[in-house]
């Protein structure tokens, strides 16, 4: 083992997964002051030189996952060859519900809210307080660890659950998945509880270019998905997995959702690096300089990646280059 992997062992996590790839690959009141306009959630942004397609995916019409308890044990590598009596499954693969915990406002005085479809704001016990009409700005404050709507206050902790797999607006950005907000004396901290999965179709786009090869965008996916898992076990405190910075990955909501970014995160579901009944904390970054100065030398070069893309590695291999003799993995539900 290498120290700069970090592992987690299966008492530690409990997940199941199968190794897809072992070792190295193969080479309620309105604001009554005046309102913030909201980006319209129609369809999702091209990336250059990427054409439109007509099955682009389309942004509010996911259905909510209920989570599901997944646990680490380690199937057998495939055989070489198959006995033409074996039962090949034709029950196709669905990702375990995770959801991740991501800041995507810390330390604030004031914030803007919204939601693309009717959204209930609960408080900590599940009681029902206001509910929010659809793209409808509301400005938000804290004072003495209550939050503060225009014209009413709630208690410290509550939710914003949008209706039918609506969206969520805070700040700037909209984001898949649900809000909770909790109000620490005057300042506001927002909490976007987001499924796995959803979560990466904008990290991707936000970590690297979604113009870069369809293979090194592969790599970017598993490789961020590994991070991400770790990170729901590793917290970053009690209240959050992670941030939304480069302090863990950059997360910017359907701003860096890209019809290059679903494909990715598409083809490669569920798939993390693992080692030995363990998740990898597969650390990145921009450029093989970075790697070697921060990392030890230890990650993915994310311009390495878009390189070998283009000499035609795909993402499998690319993932051995960075990450030698670990396994390519996929969750699997209890």
């Amino acid at each position: 083992m290498r120290s700069w992997f970090l592992f987690f062992p299966a008492v530690v996590i409990p997940l199941t997964f199968q190794i897809i790839s072992s070792g190295q690959p193969s080479s309620t009141a309105t604001v009554n002051t005046p309102q913030k306009t909201l980006p319209l959630l129609t369809r999702l942004p091209q990336t250059t030189p990427v054409a439109p397609t007509a099955n682009s995916p389309q942004p509010l019409t996911s259905p909510k996952k209920q989570p599901q308890k997944v646990i680490v044990q380690k199937h057998p590598p495939k055989a070489k060859t198959r006995s033409s009596k074996s039962k090949v499954s034709t029950r196709p693969y669905t990702a375990p519900a995770i959801e991740i915990r991501v800041a995507i406002a810390q330390n604030i005085s004031n914030i803007a809210i919204a939601s693309s479809t009717n959204a209930n704001i609960i408080d900590g016990n599940g009681q029902a307080l206001e509910q929010l009409p659809p793209s409808e700005a509301f400005q938000l404050s804290a004072n003495n660890s209550t939050i503060l709507f225009t014209g009413w206050q709630s208690p410290s902790t509550v939710w914003v659950e949008p209706s039918d797999g609506g969206a969520v607006f805070v700040g700037n950005s909209w984001y898949r998945g649900r809000l909770l907000l909790i109000a620490q004396g005057n300042k506001l901290l927002a909490i976007n509880y987001v499924d796995l999965e959803e979560y990466l179709l904008s990290v991707v786009g936000s970590e690297m270019s979604a113009a870069a090869p369809m293979e090194a965008l592969k790599a970017q996916a598993v490789a961020a998905r590994s991070y991400a898992l770790v990170h729901t076990f590793r917290n970053a405190n009690e209240q959050f997995d992670v941030t939304s910075g480069e302090r863990h990955q950059v997360y910017k909501g359907f701003a860096t959702e890209y019809n290059t970014t679903h494909q990715a995160v598409g083809e490669t579901t569920g798939e993390i690096l693992s080692y030995e009944g363990g998740v990898v904390e597969s650390l990145y970054a921009a450029t093989q300089a970075i790697v070697d100065k921060v990392h030890k030398g230890a990650g993915m070069s994310q311009n390495g990646a878009y390189a070998y893309a283009n000499q035609g590695y795909d993402y499998r291999q690319i993932l051995g280059v960075y990450y030698p003799g670990v396994d390519i993995s996929r969750l699997e539900s209890k």
